[in-house]
This record gives structure tokens, C-alpha cells and sequence, in this order.
């Protein structure tokens, strides 16, 4: 019991003062991934040390639950933490991100780009000629 304590803590402390920035154009999610990942490929964060639950870190960040969630799935899929059922979320080893190549700001993005248009019920289509014609008027010709 003291050790789970104590890796807690430990990530809460590695989290230092962050805070969301609600003004900002970055999705509260995209913000949240990016520190966590700062804090994995920095090293503040150990291999196999445990991360705050989904629940604690929403408290402390005065974040909704889900959006907590929605970063822990989406940094298990990356490679970056694994999750034990009932035991919690932790960091991975290394190896398992090392070779991450992709813009991770990008992708997140464009993730978040495709989920929220069809949410807003934009067909695919539709979202691919908005982002063409978002292209031609940024670069001045078609890619």
C-alpha cells in the first residue's frame, strides 16, 4: 500500500505546476498528452512508475473525466503507458516509444479534427474538400 503512495505522489509531483490553458487554440486534451509525453521522454517519469488515476488527475487538473480518459487511451495506443485492470495506468518501457516517428501534435489534432466534424454530422467527403481548399488557401496551390 505504501508503495502505490508513494508512485503516486511521485507522478503528482513530475506533473509540477501545469495547469490547462482554457484561451488556448490546443484542444485541453492535446495539452494534456503533450505534458505527459514531456514528462515520459524526459524522464520525470520512470519506466513502470504509475501515473495518477483518471480520476485523480481530472480533480487536479479541474478537468472532465472523460477527457483524462481520452488521453490515456490515446497514449496506450502510442505505446507510452500500459494500463494493469485494477492496478492502474503506467509508463512504459522506453523501447515501446522510442521509435514514434509521427508528429504526435499533428495526428492529435487531425484526430481531433475528423471526430469533432462528425460529431457535428460532416460527412467524410466533405471534411476532405474543407481540407483541401484550407491547403489551396494557406499555400496558394493544390497538394
Amino acid at each position: 500500500m505504501t508503495d502505490t503512495i508513494i508512485d503516486k505522489d511521485v507522478a503528482m509531483d513530475a506533473m509540477g505546476q501545469f495547469q490547462v490553458d482554457d484561451n488556448s487554440d490546443i484542444p485541453i486534451w492535446i495539452q494534456i498528452r503533450k505534458r505527459l509525453v514531456y514528462l515520459i521522454r524526459s524522464g520525470k517519469l520512470d519506466e513502470n512508475e504509475r501515473l495518477p488515476s483518471v480520476r485523480e488527475l481530472s480533480v487536479q487538473l479541474g478537468v472532465n473525466y472523460n477527457t483524462i480518459n481520452k488521453v490515456y487511451q490515446d497514449l496506450e495506443r502510442d505505446g507510452f503507458i500500459f494500463t494493469r485492470r485494477g492496478k492502474g495506468s503506467y509508463v512504459a518501457e522506453r523501447t515501446a516509444y522510442e521509435a514514434l516517428d509521427i508528429d504526435d501534435e499533428v495526428e492529435a489534432l487531425a484526430t481531433d479534427l475528423v471526430g469533432r466534424a462528425f460529431e457535428k454530422g460532416m460527412e467524410a467527403d466533405d471534411l476532405v474538400d474543407l481540407v483541401r481548399e484550407k491547403i489551396v488557401q494557406l499555400t496558394g496551390r493544390a497538394r
